[in-house]
Parts: C-alpha cells; sequence; structure tokens
C-alpha cells in the first residue's frame, strides 16, 4: 500500500506542478533526486561508488543545472508541489528497493511484475478518490465525443504508463536505486531533445549543452557502474 500510495502522490503532484513550471525546472528537480538518493544509498544502504562514477554524478548535476539555469519562469506553487514530487520520488525508491528485493530475491514469493500489478491496482481506488474529490466526473463525459485518433492516443498513453510500472520494479530488482534514477533523468534529457526535433522547441546553445553534458554524465555513470561490476 505504501508504494501506491507514493506513486499516486508523484502522478498528482506532477499534475499539479507541470502547469505552472517549465520542464527545466522539473528535470533540475529530478536531478536533486539523484543526488539525495546517491548519499542515501551511500550512508544508508552501503552502496559504494568509484571515483569516476562519483564524478559521473557529478557531471550529470552539473550538465542540469546549466540547462535548469535558463529556466526564468518561477511560481511559488509549482514549486511547492516540486518539492512534494520530490519527496515522493525519494520515498518510493527506496520503499521499492527494500520491498521488492525482499519479496522477489530474499522470500522469491512475488515476481517484480507481480508486484507492479499489485502496486498500480493498489493505486485505483486512491486516484477514483482524489477523482471524486476533484469533481472530475464530468471528464468522461467529454471524453465520448473526441475523434477516434484522439481516443487511441489517449490508450496508448495509458498502456505507456502500464509498461513504464513493469519496467521500474524489475530494475530497482537488479540495479541499485541510484543508478534507475540516473537512467531516468537521462531519459528525460533525451524526450527534451526528441520534443525539440518533433514539436519545434526552441532551446538556446547553452540549454543545449547542459543536455549534452548531462547525457554524457550518465553514460559515464553507465559505462562505470558495469564496469565495476
Amino acid at each position: 500500500l505504501g508504494s501506491a500510495l507514493f506513486l499516486t502522490v508523484q502522478i498528482l503532484t506532477s499534475l499539479k506542478a507541470l502547469p505552472l513550471v517549465a520542464i527545466a525546472t522539473v528535470v533540475a528537480f529530478r536531478n536533486m533526486c539523484t543526488v539525495i538518493i546517491a548519499i542515501i544509498d551511500y550512508f544508508c544502504y552501503g552502496t559504494k561508488f568509484s571515483s569516476n562514477m562519483v564524478f559521473a554524478l557529478l557531471v550529470t548535476t552539473i550538465g542540469m543545472i546549466i540547462y535548469a539555469s535558463r529556466d526564468v519562469n518561477y511560481d511559488p506553487m509549482g514549486y511547492f508541489w516540486l518539492v512534494g514530487n520530490s519527496i515522493a520520488t525519494i520515498a518510493s525508491t527506496f520503499w521499492n528497493k527494500v520491498f521488492i528485493t525482499k519479496y522477489t530475491r530474499e522470500l522469491k514469493i512475488q515476481t517484480s511484475f507481480g508486484v507492479s500489478f499489485i502496486q498500480q491496482l493498489e493505486t485505483l481506488p486512491i486516484v477514483f478518490c482524489l477523482a471524486v474529490f476533484n469533481n472530475e466526473g464530468g471528464a468522461a463525459k467529454e471524453l465520448l465525443p473526441l475523434p477516434m485518433i484522439t481516443k487511441l492516443v489517449l490508450l496508448a498513453t495509458c498502456l505507456g504508463g502500464v509498461l513504464i510500472g513493469m519496467a521500474y520494479p524489475k530494475c530497482f530488482s537488479l540495479i541499485s536505486g541510484t543508478s534507475v534514477v540516473v537512467a531516468s533523468t537521462a531519459n528525460k534529457a533525451v524526450s527534451i531533445l526528441l520534443g525539440m526535433y518533433i514539436f519545434g522547441t526552441v532551446l538556446s546553445g547553452i540549454q543545449i549543452m547542459g543536455l549534452c553534458v548531462c547525457i554524457g554524465g550518465s553514460l559515464w555513470y553507465a559505462v562505470e557502474g558495469k564496469r565495476k561490476k
């Protein structure tokens, strides 16, 4: 149930924050989560990092700071929701790491996909209660007259969410929480680059440089992690 609560908080805070802040700000907060998770991973779980891995994390951090520094849009409520999202992300990372490892590796009574299914199933009633509380019942009526292509896109995003939910527990059962979050941060950077190409988003040269530094740092970290094993 704890995992479902954290996931619900992440979804809710993201939906509240995204209309108020730029994607660069979201990435900056997620990058701070990576640093905090690495510190907790080291001191509480004894995860060892080579000097190169530490430098790779620093490079990733510097890259995201360079990119996010170009975001001059400040909204106090947006930052408030992002702080809540960051706390939920950090808590969820270690909750999943502890319990997924326990049930999939130690007790071997559940698979990572089974854990993901249970987590998402427990999330549904919580999200439903939030929808009722926010009077979102009328959204279903507005969905019916939409074009079929729009409905198919919505269905595809739902399926994509399920696949992401299945992938993350598998990652947590195989590697450290820090590695999962670093990979997630790199994915966000790549998504921004794809958005530039697909939607014609314009970024400054400094922002592009920051993204390149971030992606390079993440790749360095991944390579060093495999070399360490």
